[in-house]
């Protein structure tokens, strides 16, 4: 069994203080074998607010890997945000970037995030389809169970998320995605956990897009949450955990068969409010 947390959309700069402690109280209960962040670990791209991320993820002492989000560039330095939109982050993260190995399983990034675009939003993402190829074959290479893609904006709009996203090559991306040996699309930007198991061309191959919630004070339609994600050779469990109150508590958790990824059932749980 590997245990990961799946967190999105930090936030630092405006970060919710009381929510990191909760989520790291919470991890010290759960144990998990890493944690993985899917981008957006700062406000507006500045160096201390690297720095403080950063500071944060060593503190909770357990193996982590992050990728890229559009706030993750210098909002205020236009130069910047052409010449080197991720300078910075790499600063600060690029020795916990890439790819992170625990058990069976195996998660390769990939950046979906631009500096700047030709288009009204540039905050959308975009997948670069060679970039895709080569974090499919290093997935497929390696002798595991589970291969897990990271990055920071769906390929496909989450149907009920409180944002919609219009990410650039993401129906391509998709159904290249579903042809693959990948389980898992391990996504943010939304500020909302969900779980959609998504397919390809004509029903080609399968993967499980699963989003994570915010831990800072920008929250939509969701409180702060984050996701606990179990890996086995019999199945995948993903769990939603809410904020309320003090502490996080579990709103359900979603199971599906390791291989064919179909569900197998969803436990509704009570929080303790």
């Amino acid at each position: 069994m590997t245990k990961l947390v799946q967190l999105a959309d930090i936030h630092f700069g405006a970060e919710s203080q009381h929510a990191l402690d909760a989520t790291r109280a919470m991890l010290d209960v759960l144990k998990p074998d890493a944690v993985v962040v899917c981008g957006d670990l700062t406000q507006r791209g500045k160096r201390s607010e690297f720095a403080d991320s950063l500071a944060w993820m060593k503190s909770l002492g357990v193996p982590f890997m992050a990728v890229e989000g559009n706030h993750d560039t210098p909002l205020l330095n236009i130069y910047e945000r052409v010449a080197g939109a991720f300078d910075r982050y790499d600063e600060h993260f690029s020795d916990w970037s890439g790819t992170l190995d625990s058990g069976h399983t195996k998660v390769v990034g990939l950046n979906t995030s631009r500096g700047w675009q030709v288009r009204k939003n540039w905050a959308e993402g975009s997948v670069n389809l060679d970039d895709l190829e080569a974090a499919i074959a290093e997935v497929e290479a390696a002798d595991i169970t589970h291969g897990i893609l990271l990055c920071h904006h769906p390929f496909l709009s989450p149907p009920e998320a409180p944002l919609r996203t219009a990410t650039r090559r993401g129906t391509r991306a998709n159904n290249r995605l579903a042809r693959s040996k990948i389980d898992l699309l391990l996504t943010g930007h939304v500020h909302a956990p969900s779980v959609v198991r998504q397919t390809g061309h004509n029903g080609d191959g399968a993967y499980l897009s699963v989003t994570a919630g915010t831990l800072s004070v920008r929250i939509r339609s969701d409180p702060p949450s984050f996701n606990l994600i179990e890996l086995s050779d019999e199945d995948i469990r993903i769990t939603a955990f809410m904020l309320h109150g003090e502490s996080f508590q579990p709103r359900e958790t979603e199971i599906w068969k390791t291989g064919s990824l179909e569900p197998v059932s969803t436990r509704h749980m009570k929080a303790k409010l």
